[in-house]
């Protein structure tokens, strides 16, 4: 099997708007918001009071308390926040 040239795939985007293998995922991509636009945190801070705020940051900032931990809290302000989305936040959004 000899893959296909640089000129067939162009040749196929261009006369039958496909691109071997990643069409699929690029047709979705479209109509989704781009990768980390807008995270559980982007709703969710904004709708706690000073107090909830600022304890909710102090427990991200302190590695004593776990993800899980953090997770039951957000639960029990109403807010359904998995573990894992707590420890997502914690490592790429928090200093």
């Amino acid at each position: 099997m000899v893959a296909p040239t640089l000129v067939d795939g162009i040749v196929r985007v261009i006369f039958y708007g496909k691109v071997d293998g990643v069409d699929e995922f690029l047709q979705v991509q479209e109509t989704l918001k781009g990768p980390g636009t807008v995270g559980w945190w982007d709703e969710v801070i904004p709708q706690l009071d000073d107090s909830k705020r600022e304890s909710l940051l102090a427990a991200a900032q302190d590695r004593r308390i776990s993800h899980r931990t953090i997770s039951v809290v957000l639960g029990q302000w109403g807010f359904g926040v998995k573990p894992g989305m707590v420890g997502h936040w914690r490592r790429n959004h928090v200093g």
